[in-house]
């Protein structure tokens, strides 16, 4: 009897000593527009970060990357609920490893290569190890805002007094 609680003894400890492995988790990110297309390459981007969101971890950073998306499936045709919009648009892939359910903090930051218009939006969610986020329009973020780039007065002139000045900007969805 002795012997095998003592065998029993060895086996609880050598499984608790075990170490837990992390496992690969794919998630893709897609960052879309207040009622407008994708943020991709020709607008420089958008800063993803994923972080853990309870430790502050950070788990993966990147830049989306590709088109804008598609024009007619976007903007001119309605959506069918679980009927993908991003098909072809802009996006980052990462892989975190995670060795349990966690609930991770995935920020998006753009467009990068108009900072005056840029803008940051947070959403958090559960992922479970081995639960792949990648079909269909995967992890998606909607960003609020528009692009404004000032055209007219250029920035290093410099007025004194009450001056009327004429302003001439382009104004763009994102």
């Amino acid at each position: 009897m002795k012997h095998k609680v003592s065998i029993l003894t060895l086996l609880a400890f050598l499984l608790m000593s075990c170490a837990v492995y992390a496992v690969p988790t794919d998630i893709t990110v897609k960052v879309k527009t207040k009622d407008a297309k994708f943020i991709g390459t020709s607008m420089g981007g958008a800063l993803i970060t994923i972080k853990n969101a309870d430790t502050g971890e950070l788990l993966a950073k990147g830049v989306t990357q590709g088109s804008t998306g598609n024009t007619k499936l976007i903007m001119k045709s309605p959506w069918t609920r679980g009927v993908p919009i991003s098909t072809g648009a802009a996006e980052f892939k990462a892989t975190i490893d995670i060795n349990e359910p966690t609930l991770i903090e995935v920020t998006a930051y753009g467009p990068l290569a108009q900072r005056q218009s840029a803008n940051r939006t947070s959403v958090t969610q559960w992922v479970v190890p081995g639960k792949h986020i990648v079909n269909g329009d995967a992890f998606m973020i909607e960003v609020p805002g528009l692009v404004v780039d000032v055209l007219s007065p250029p920035t290093h002139i410099k007025y004194k007094g009450a001056t009327e000045v004429p302003i001439q900007v382009n104004v763009a969805m994102m």
